[in-house]
């Protein structure tokens, strides 16, 4: 019971980022406290629950980073305590966070996902406050922080029963629509094209999902404030204009163009943690790109490293797509939004998906090859076998 409450009230401050979204609304007194807490029951749970297996992608991946973005170059830190806290936090969470997501099931994790994009309805009617141009960030502060849980909770809810899936594909569709994120939207409509290969009958959500968001597009104005965004689709939609200045504003290949230069420079070893970040190479500007700034930061051997660890998940999940479909869908989400995000090693519910990925994909091909490795055997132990 102990191990279950400290499992729950981690995955409530990490998931729904109640320590970011404490200190943005609250105070960072009080931040620093749920924060400190979060770490402090993650490793709690490590030593009670004795669940001495690490994960070594993430430990040798980190150890890599760190090391090396450390000792080249320049470094874009502010102090070397902050830089030190950073580090301590990292290998905290993929140590005592591995230990929690190894008894984490889909149906908890499902929940904790739906709770958190359900605080988007808190911001509309309670905290109302939108400091996006009209766009919802719930508990995330960031459209696109919300729009990649509402992303990977779609993926997720093709692992679910049916009554839950649908429950969970009309929630997160329509969560995710309200952050207008470009990201969301594409990697939607692209997690519903690879789910046809599973049944044609899932174009039916395709269709259904397209209907919310022309509906969203026709009944714009009944929201609490009007977006940039939507204006400049509606219109398009109803042959008012043709211009798609508003849809473009801000895109990431125009941002990832500044740190192309310093890129080319330090190709090897990196220019230096913090180069890629905010305050880096290329002034207040953040890469918005992870393997763009693990790159820029820790060099060519790193993003190898990364590339590798994603090409694994992928592969493993690639494997068992027929029986755990959500595993594919969630990881290709990952990866994509890693194309827009640059807080891989800082942001611990993005180490969370990831670690929750990497474990349910070990556990399912493993299992995927007693099965096989069983059928074999009764193969081989009877010559008139058939497998119908």
């Amino acid at each position: 019971m102990i191990l279950k409450l400290i499992r729950y009230a981690t995955l409530i401050l990490i998931m729904l980022n109640v320590p970011g979204w404490v200190l943005e609304k609250i105070s960072p007194v009080y931040s620093s406290l749920l924060s400190y807490l979060s770490y402090g029951l993650m490793l709690l749970y490590f030593i009670i629950a004795k669940k001495w297996s690490i994960n070594l992608w993430l430990i040798f991946l980190g150890a890599l980073y760190f090391g090396i973005s450390s000792l080249s170059g320049q470094l874009y830190m502010p102090n070397t305590v902050l830089y030190i806290i950073t580090v301590i936090k990292y290998f905290v969470v993929i140590i005592g966070g591995y230990a929690i997501l190894q008894d984490t099931s889909k149906d908890e994790f499902f929940f904790c996902l739906l709770l958190g994009a359900s605080t988007v309805f808190l911001q509309i009617f309670i905290f109302f406050s939108l400091t996006d141009g009209g766009r919802y960030s719930g508990f995330y502060l960031n459209p696109n922080g919300l729009g990649f849980v509402c992303m990977m909770g779609y993926g997720l809810t093709y692992g679910l029963d049916k009554k839950w899936r649908i429950i969970g594909q009309v929630a997160f569709t329509i969560v995710g629509f309200l952050t207008f994120s470009r990201t969301f939207i594409l990697v939607w409509f692209l997690m519903n094209i690879i789910s046809l290969k599973l049944s044609i009958k899932n174009i039916r959500l395709l269709a259904i999902g397209i209907g919310l968001f022309l509906g969203l597009l026709t009944y714009n104005s009944f929201l609490p404030q009007s977006n940039a965004r939507l204006e400049a689709m509606s219109k398009i939609f109803e042959g008012k204009s043709t211009n798609t200045s508003n849809l473009e504003q801000d895109g990431r290949t125009n941002t990832w163009s500044y740190f192309y230069p310093a890129l080319m420079t330090k190709p090897i070893f990196g220019n230096g943690y913090g180069a890629f970040g905010g305050g880096g190479v290329a002034g207040n500007v953040g890469a918005h790109n992870s393997y763009l700034k693990i790159m820029g930061e820790a060099g060519i051997f790193t993003i190898f490293l990364f590339f590798t660890m994603f090409f694994d998940l992928l592969l493993k999940s690639l494997r068992v797509f027929l029986e755990q479909p959500h595993l594919l869908l969630m990881t290709t989400a990952l990866c994509l939004f890693l194309l827009t995000n640059h807080n891989f090693f800082d942001a611990s519910y993005v180490l969370f998906f990831t670690m929750w990925l990497q474990n349910e994909a070990k556990m399912a091909t493993t299992k995927s090859l007693l099965i096989e490795k069983d059928v074999n055997k009764d193969k081989s132990h009877n010559p008139s076998y058939v497998n119908y």
